[in-house]
């Protein structure tokens, strides 16, 4: 008995759907350490597994779409290093009696420090076609994601920071040299 085209046409699309899905692997286990070592250091179990689970959604979803959200999603995860490890490693060597005040501060000079590479990055690597959109609403995501794994720690304060001083490193600039020519 023959097999229908449309029988075919639908296995066909599983199955470019599900190696899709499976390309996503191993960008998502680039994340698996990152949100293990927010479990183990932060003190905010519920949080940090929340973070982790936003981020593996994320970078399935961008891995998912394709190219330039996947591109965008992998520059996200090492723009977001900073402010993952920056804050843990203060809070580890300079606080006391468990306050750690700054914890906030690390977060936002490491997400400006992590900010302006990724745009520095964007810049001189993605021109301004249709791909730029995309690239860096998965870059920003992906490092704001991977930023609140280790700014956890400081709080809510810590996180907007953080988010605030990624926006700011970003934005100046992607901005400055379409203002300039």
């Amino acid at each position: 008995m023959a097999v229908s085209e449309a029988v075919l046409s639908a296995r066909a699309r599983r199955a470019y759907e599900r190696g899709r899905l499976l390309s996503a692997l191993p960008t998502v286990a680039l994340a698996v350490p990152m949100v293990g070592l927010s479990v183990v250091l932060c003190d905010r179990p519920t949080a940090s597994m929340g973070c982790g689970l936003a981020l593996v959604a994320v970078l399935v979803a961008a891995s998912w779409r394709g190219r330039p959200y996947a591109r965008g999603a992998r520059a996200g995860l090492v723009a977001g290093l900073g402010p993952l490890l920056l804050p843990m490693a203060t809070c580890f060597h300079l606080c006391m009696g468990g306050v750690c005040l700054l914890a906030p501060t690390a977060c936002v000079v490491a997400a400006l420090l992590g900010g302006a590479a990724l745009g520095l990055y964007a810049r001189h690597r993605i021109p301004g076609g249709p791909d730029a959109g995309g690239y860096l609403m998965a870059a920003i995501a992906v490092a704001a994601l991977v930023g609140s794994l280790g700014c956890v720690i400081a709080g809510v304060s810590g996180i907007v920071g953080m988010v605030v001083g990624l926006a700011l490193g970003t934005v100046p600039v992607l901005w400055w040299p379409a203002r300039a020519s």
